[in-house]
């Protein structure tokens, strides 16, 4: 039996965390640009069209990608995405102007492993109010954004696999990588 299409969502961290949005720039085509660019700290660099760069520092015309710590692998994921359509006036032919605001975000399930516990990690970095990566890939598919966990949860019997559930609300913009 083969499998038509097997999705992976993965959440991740940068160092201890943090509990600050990490700041994105967009004004550039590709990463040789973002080089080129100047001097930047801690940066998720996309393209105008929002298409993820990757995520680092820029020093001395050197761009350095940053390590991502895994929090957790799901075994079964889901990713929404809304628009929210709003009048904001009307035109001078009589007809409404609107404009659209985007928002998104995921559901996840898994095992919790023994060893480098992610579930340790998740209500770790819930508790704290840390952000989160958030890297979704089906196929050709693959999605980037920070996130924020809203609710996580462990489960487990005795002499069972622990499991966890996990909420996140995504920051700012979702990006094609």
């Amino acid at each position: 039996m083969s499998v038509l299409n097997a999705n992976c969502l993965a959440i991740y961290y940068h160092g201890s965390g943090s509990t600050n949005k990490y700041t994105v720039d967009n004004s550039y085509a590709d990463i040789a640009e973002v080089a080129a660019g100047g001097d930047a700290g801690l940066t998720i660099f996309s393209t105008g069209t929002n298409t993820f760069l990757g995520f680092g520092s820029v020093s001395s015309a050197t761009f350095t990608s940053e390590p991502l710590t895994l929090a957790a692998a799901a075994t079964t994921s889901t990713l929404d995405l809304s628009n929210t359509v709003e009048d904001v006036a009307r035109d001078g032919g009589g007809g409404t102007l609107q404009q659209s605001e985007t928002s998104w975000t995921m559901q996840a399930d898994g095992l919790v492993k023994s060893v480098d516990d992610s579930g340790e990690d998740l209500l770790d970095l819930a508790r704290d109010n840390k952000y989160v990566f958030v890297r979704f890939e089906v196929d050709d598919l693959d999605y980037v954004g920070q996130a924020l966990i809203d609710n996580v949860s462990i489960t487990g019997n005795v002499d069972e696999i622990a499991t966890y559930s996990v909420s996140l609300t995504g920051v700012d913009t979702l990006y094609k990588a």
